[in-house]
């Protein structure tokens, strides 16, 4: 039989565990419900993930090697290549914008520039900042401005890139790419308006129809020649100031 002394020892034995296991809990409540906060004066990483309360993405800060792949219907698309940035993601996860950067030289050829996109719900950009720059062998191919695109009314990437894959397998070189200009045409996107200078060396103002035609050119071109052009629905272009 066990002495008193036994059960004593065994009574606060068995006290100080449970008052243990008590304490843990109630520490790792305390936890789990207060906000934790920290202070850094500066951090060096290679990615960062902002997350909702339901833990899904918000944003995603990145390297070029580590860039989140994108993520649109619940589903994250296969590893790419991406450009190093900021990938933003809406309230139900789904990609909805970024601001991506690069530069390089290689084989005496510079591309560089930065984007700053808005993306169509379920689909792509319809809003882009861009400046980007191409330099080779003398030449250089400059586009900088403000682009609104617009997509048809629901359209969905996935629901489309699901019908171009279907189109990829088409034998016929000449049928495929026929069908894909004809899928596009239908459910691709149509510019709408760009302010800046094009890759032709003009600045100014082009206004397009829902179809994607250019309708009004307000711009100056490379040799500094003011236009203000109307492009009527055969295509003919008519420009005011030299009609005066």
């Amino acid at each position: 039989m066990k002495t008193k002394l036994e059960k004593k020892v065994n009574f606060l034995t068995g006290y100080a565990i449970v008052s243990s296991l008590v304490f843990s809990v109630v520490i790792l409540s305390s936890f789990g419900k207060e906000d934790k906060k920290e202070t850094f004066d500066e951090i060096t990483t290679k990615k960062i993930n902002l997350i909702g309360e339901d833990g899904s993405l918000r944003m995603v800060l990145s390297n070029e090697t580590r860039q989140h792949s994108g993520r649109m219907n619940g589903k994250d698309y296969p590893k790419r290549e991406r450009p190093a940035g900021m990938i933003f993601f809406n309230d139900e996860g789904d990609e909805c914008g970024g601001l991506i950067f690069a530069g390089k030289t290689k084989d005496n050829k510079t591309s560089s520039g930065m984007s700053f996109t808005m993306d169509n719900y379920h689909d792509d950009q319809v809003i882009q900042l861009l400046n980007t720059e191409e330099y080779e062998n003398g030449k250089s191919f400059i586009q900088r401005g403000l682009t609104i695109n617009e997509f048809p009314l629901g359209s969905n990437i996935d629901t489309r890139n699901a019908k171009f894959e279907e189109l990829e397998k088409i034998e016929n070189k000449e049928l495929r790419n026929q069908k894909m200009d004809e899928l596009w045409a239908k459910e691709g996107s149509k510019r709408r308006l760009f302010i800046g200078r094009n890759k032709s060396n003009s600045s100014g103002l082009f206004l397009y129809d829902k179809e994607g035609n250019p309708k009004i050119k307000i711009h100056v071109d490379e040799e500094g020649n003011p236009k203000i052009e109307i492009v009527d629905k055969n295509g003919k272009t008519r420009n005011f100031l030299e009609s005066k």
